[in-house]
């Protein structure tokens, strides 16, 4: 009988709605998003990590993101690298590392036509809303934020032969280490330029 029961059951299957009957059902699109991801917890690929710490003795290929002072080197983690203007200094995250997960980052789009001290009614397009998670949790991670005058990393320490460069400036404004849960809340809106 239970068999006769779950073959019933594996006959139902889903049948196409007339045109007319699916004009009555509307809904909302978008993603929504759960993950987990490690950025260069064991350093990056792009710079092999030294044997030593003092940057007069690396070549081109490597790069260590201890402390200065540190008796031995450390492998880096990612670099993003942002100019605000042409002509500009450069905005740095640097060495970041770690395990990041969360859950309920939402993608979807939505009509900008009212609010916004009246300029939403005249803007009347759409825009990207990413919905942000509830939790992000972080595992061992840590970033340093920094402005530069180059996006990318230079030795200042080594010739030009060995991939250095003398005028490369970098200087930390802070570094951090997390571990543990950020609570967040709200909505990040994309607006796009015509």
């Amino acid at each position: 009988m239970a068999g006769l029961a779950w073959a019933c059951a594996a006959q139902a299957e889903l049948q196409p709605l007339a045109d007319s009957a699916l004009g009555e059902f509307s809904g909302r699109g978008g993603v929504y998003l759960s993950g987990e991801f490690s950025i260069n917890k064991d350093g990056g690929v792009l710079w092999s990590t030294p044997s030593s710490n003092l940057p007069s003795s690396w070549t081109a290929g490597q790069r260590s993101c201890a402390t200065a002072g540190a008796a031995t080197a450390q492998g880096c983690g990612m670099r993003l690298a942002v100019r605000a203007e042409e002509g500009g200094g450069w905005y740095v995250l640097d060495n970041i590392k770690g395990i990041f997960s969360f859950e309920g980052l939402t993608l979807r789009t939505r009509l900008v036509n009212g609010g916004f001290g009246g300029d939403g009614q005249g803007f009347n397009r759409d825009v990207l809303e990413f919905g942000l998670p509830d939790e992000v949790k972080f595992k061992d991670a840590s970033f340093t934020f920094a402005v530069a005058n180059q996006g990318g990393w230079r030795n200042r320490a080594t010739s030009l032969a060995n991939g250095g460069d003398p005028s490369y400036q970098q200087t930390n404004l802070f570094s951090a280490k997390v571990d543990g849960s950020i609570r967040m809340q709200g909505n990040v809106l994309v607006f796009p330029t015509p």
